[in-house]
This record gives C-alpha cells, structure tokens and sequence, in this order.
C-alpha cells in the first residue's frame, strides 16, 4: 500500500477536465513513468469523477513527484482550483 491521493477539482469545470484527462493523461503518463505498462507502476492513476486518484507506490519518489506535478498541472490548466486529499 502506498500514499493516496485525490486531486479533486470543482463540480463545474469537471466535464471539462474530464475531457482533458481523456486526451492528455495517458500520454503524460507514458512520458513520466518508465514503469506505467508494468503490473507494479511507480504510481497508480485512475480519472475518478471529481478527478483524479493517484495512489505513490513508494518505488521512485522522484517520479511520483514528477506525476503529481504533472497532473496538477493539467488540471490547472482546465480549472481555476484544484484541491488535493487524501481518501
């Protein structure tokens, strides 16, 4: 089990994020995680509806802070605010 994480952004810029993530998130992931098509990725990525859940499996703490940011910043790029929690 590693660090969980929500990166939740507002109900109204959700379908547009969701868009977003479709588009972009794979390719980001591939770009970050030399791990990603591995049955154990340095991270674990899911688009949930308020979303995305991002579970750090603790493998590589430099790639799973390039993940975080790198999904924070597609985020920020489709919504004015995005709240980070842990489920």
């Amino acid at each position: 089990m590693g660090i969980e994480y929500e990166l939740r952004v507002p109900e109204s810029e959700r379908a547009k994020v969701a868009v977003a993530l479709a588009h972009h998130l794979a390719p980001l992931l591939t770009r970050l995680d030399p791990k990603v098509n591995e049955p154990f990725p340095n991270a674990y990525v899911n688009v949930i509806p308020e979303g995305v859940y991002v579970c750090d499996n603790l493998t590589d703490s430099e790639v799973s802070a390039q993940i975080m940011r790198g999904i924070l910043d597609l985020l920020l790029l489709y919504s004015p605010e995005v709240t980070i929690v842990n489920p």
